[in-house]
């Protein structure tokens, strides 16, 4: 019973709104760099597809971590992860601003921020997943939401600072944010009230799911859909400068992006705990596709480019939200970090 009492409880909403702060600070300090991307490309005299490498490396990252760093936080819990994390996102922003070639820019921001990232993304979601039974898809929500407030909130207070102190200042103060937002979460970062799963646990259940046609299902939908997903938080804004539109509005639509995945992960975690997670992840499939439309007709037209980042922030926002509690309806919560880790 003691057990029963504690799932549920104040302990575990201070996870998830822990994963909340860090997921708006990071994904908000993330999504600005396509901001930096006119300055990089001036000073280091490359093409936009050259300082986009930036942005590929870290995301192929901090996706590929999770395959180590979930069955370490079944093991270890997401604490000393987090506290990982804080090393290498903080020091990989604060290095890349020292660096004076393209080259050392993409090693050193990649590895930095992609493993800062991936060390607690998966860690913290497991955490959160862990400490709940009965609102286990608000709690994922509520974590989730972060990344969504990240690009509606933080983005262009970031943009800001890019533009007011120039790119390298700015990543030198979004470094030193960083360490701190990272290493207050990991304080509040509480075990939860379930027994630590060994190495081989972690190891077991994800070779489990490899084996279940439902994991297969999830996966290649869900990397297809991240294929064209994260284009446009880096190309968006350029685009619509070169449809004419203007640098202040045009940034916008960034913000659109993030008003939309925010409605996304509270609004459809809120329709799961009522309709079901798994037919709500089919419609956030299908978003996406009619989003893309959107744009292909929008050309120049502001209101329909506006509608496409919305859409699309609905549909991928949902998707993220409601892709663990799936997993953990699926496949349990014994060794769900293995599970989560290669998904």
């Amino acid at each position: 019973m003691a057990q029963t009492h504690k799932i549920d409880s104040g302990r575990g909403w201070v996870v998830a709104f822990g994963g909340c702060l860090i997921n708006t600070w990071t994904f908000g300090v993330f999504y600005a760099f396509a901001t930096a991307l006119e300055q990089m490309v001036e000073e280091f005299n490359a093409s936009l597809s050259g300082i986009a490498a930036f942005f590929a490396v870290t995301t192929f990252l901090f996706f590929a971590t999770g395959i180590v760093a979930g069955p370490l936080a079944d093991r270890f819990g997401a604490r000393r992860l987090i506290t990982v994390g804080a090393v290498l996102m903080g020091g990989g922003l604060w290095l890349t601003a020292q660096v004076d070639s393209l080259f050392a820019g993409i090693l050193i921001y990649g590895l930095g921020v992609g493993l800062g990232i991936g060390s607690y993304l998966v860690p913290l979601s497991v955490a959160t997943g862990a400490w709940f039974e009965k609102h286990r898809t608000l709690a994922l929500g509520i974590n989730t939401v972060g990344i969504g407030l990240g690009t509606l909130i933080l983005v262009p207070v970031a943009e800001w600072l890019i533009r007011t102190a120039g790119w390298r200042n700015a990543f030198e103060l979004m470094g030193i944010g960083s360490a701190i937002v990272y290493l207050l979460v990991a304080v509040t970062s509480f075990r939860p009230p379930t027994p630590p799963a060994p190495l081989s646990v972690s190891i077991s259940a994800a070779r489990k799911a490899l084996q279940r046609s439902q994991f297969w299902r999830l996966y290649v939908a869900g990397f297809l859909m991240s294929v064209a997903l994260f284009i446009p938080f880096v190309f968006l804004v350029q685009y619509a400068k070169e449809q004419g539109i203007a640098s202040s509005t045009a940034a916008f639509l960034i913000t659109s992006l993030g008003l939309g995945s925010v409605l996304g992960r509270l609004g459809l975690g809120v329709l799961g705990m009522r309709l079901g997670v798994l037919p709500l992840i089919i419609m956030c499939f299908a978003i996406q596709p009619i989003a893309y439309v959107v744009w292909l007709i929008a050309g120049a037209n502001y209101p329909l480019l506006l509608l496409f980042a919305a859409l699309l922030g609905v549909g991928y926002g949902g998707f993220v939200a409601l892709s663990p509690v799936a997993m953990a309806g699926i496949f349990g919560l014994e060794g769900l970090g293995g599970v989560l880790g290669i998904q």
